[in-house]
């Protein structure tokens, strides 16, 4: 297939709102007051951030807490959650509080 060299979306533009919008909150917000513990990953939880999140919390949605606290090592929260991987994390009592 032979192309032309120009991008058919090169002329258009970027529109970033939709992050704006969201308001995210850091992980300063999240642990303020609160007391956070220090996990090490085991085989079982390996790529799955979610049945961590269910172990710990009782939930699985809670996933994204995790990987927020954690984002300097979890790039990637599925690919970048390892065996072995110290993680600090909120202990189960405060998770509410954030959610």
């Amino acid at each position: 297939m032979a192309t032309t060299g120009k991008n058919q979306y090169a002329n258009t533009p970027i529109q970033d709102f939709y992050l704006d919008l969201a308001k995210l909150p850091t992980a300063a917000d999240i642990t303020d007051g609160k007391t956070t513990e220090t996990i090490v990953v085991g085989p079982k939880y390996q790529h799955r951030p979610d049945l961590l999140s269910y172990s710990l919390y009782g939930n699985s949605n809670y996933w994204w807490v995790i990987v927020l606290l954690n984002r300097n090592q979890l790039r990637d929260p599925i690919r970048d959650l390892k065996t072995g991987m110290v993680l600090r994390v909120l202990n189960k009592a405060d998770i509410a509080g954030v959610v």
